[in-house]
């Protein structure tokens, strides 16, 4: 695994339109399994907030076997979003889940008028 000390660039924003952190590095290519460490990096930002700000970061390049195997199991794990969904309906019925029981409706009260004596 070989390392770089390279510059970057890092721009961050808290506001009610955006939220992301994005690092820019000069010259260098990130592929699979590399990996990036920021040095000094801010890491608290408030709400309302975009920082921009220039820092030192160390890329780590990855070997050809790692390269590999983060590209092959990468494609696994691009699987498990299939099944993610925002509907109250499943659709697989791989799992059972605890489902609410149907909410029976109970028939009215009727109260006659007057008592007979």
């Amino acid at each position: 695994m070989s390392k770089q000390i390279v510059p970057c660039h890092v721009d961050m924003s808290n506001t009610s339109e955006f939220l992301y952190a994005h690092v820019d590095l000069s010259g260098v290519q990130v592929g699979p399994g590399d990996q990036v460490l920021v040095h000094d990096p801010i890491v608290d930002i408030n709400f309302g907030e975009v920082l921009s700000y220039d820092r030192t970061a160390t890329v780590s390049k990855a070997g050809i076997v790692s390269r590999l195997w983060v590209y092959l199991t990468a494609r696994l794990e691009v699987t498990m979003l299939y099944e993610v969904s925002f509907s109250t309906t499943r659709f697989s019925k791989a799992k059972k889940y605890p489902r609410p029981a149907p909410i029976q409706e109970a028939s009215p009260i009727i109260l006659r008028e007057g008592v007979k004596a």
